[in-house]
């Protein structure tokens, strides 16, 4: 496993609970509480138990509401990955594992698509000669059931918006596509939809998977004194037509509506 991503001095608390989806409350050593900024537009920190240990990083500036990040929470098999910033830092990592012959100048970030009806900023657009162009979105899995990475862990107009374009610049925009899962804990053996909570992004997931192509990459952290090590450990399959960890159950979401 190679470490491609280190968050240095780090500190501990305990996580007292979400105040919304971007500010956690936590517990110092002390047992004075205070306010860390959560770069998590999920649900992990709604649910994350009380008393949870929780990894945060000092951040100051003018205009910032805390004094912190946190960057992760201790889960039942490990590190959770917690920063929404994270998974494009580990994918333009990943990016030569990804694609062949692929160099720095070959890589583009947040590159813009304008059409006289639509504009979308890609996470990334990888051109090389002789390579069709690929614009790559990326998205971070943290919220996992039975080892089931679920994506979204809430509902996300903005995800299933980002599908539907996607699938448009794949087959009319001479692009090829591709949505990149980052799972942010080394438990995920998989990734699938959450139509629990976005039946909409599950059915678009599904119905598009002939247009876009779906990866997925499993990330690790580990707590080392005072610094967080993330390692790649390796692809995990994709799979945008099944759901059910609970009961082991099937959902066969490919409406032809979708």
């Amino acid at each position: 496993m190679d470490v491609i991503v280190r968050i240095p001095g780090v500190r501990r608390a305990d996580f007292e609970y979400a105040d919304d989806r971007f500010v956690a409350v936590l517990r110092g050593r002390d047992g004075s509480k205070f306010l860390c900024h959560l770069h998590d537009t999920g649900r992990l920190g709604r649910v994350t138990p009380r008393g949870t240990p929780a990894y945060y990083v000092e951040v100051y500036g003018l205009r910032r509401f805390t004094r912190c990040d946190v960057v992760a929470l201790v889960g039942p098999r490990g590190l959770i990955l917690v920063d929404s910033r994270l998974p494009n830092i580990v994918f333009s990592r990943l990016i030569p594992r990804v694609f062949e012959d692929v160099g720095e100048r070959d890589v583009v970030e947040e590159f813009e698509v304008r059409t006289p009806f639509m504009r979308y900023r890609a996470d990334f657009l990888i051109v090389s000669p002789g390579r069709e162009p690929v614009l790559v979105e990326v998205k971070g899995v943290n919220y996992a059931v039975n080892g089931i990475g679920l994506f979204p862990s809430a509902r996300s107009e903005r995800a299933s918006r980002q599908l539907e374009i996607l699938k448009f610049l794949g087959e009319r925009g001479g692009f090829k596509t591709m949505l990149a899962f980052i799972a942010l804990r080394g438990d995920i053996t998989e990734v699938r939809p959450n139509v629990a909570v976005d039946s909409k992004f599950s059915r678009r997931l599904c119905s598009f998977k002939n247009s876009i192509e779906y990866r997925a990459f499993r990330v690790r952290g580990e707590l080392r004194g005072s610094t967080i090590f993330v390692y790649y450990e390796k692809e995990v399959p994709v799979n945008p037509c099944i759901y059910n960890p609970d009961e082991n159950i099937d959902y066969d979401l490919d409406y032809s509506n979708a």
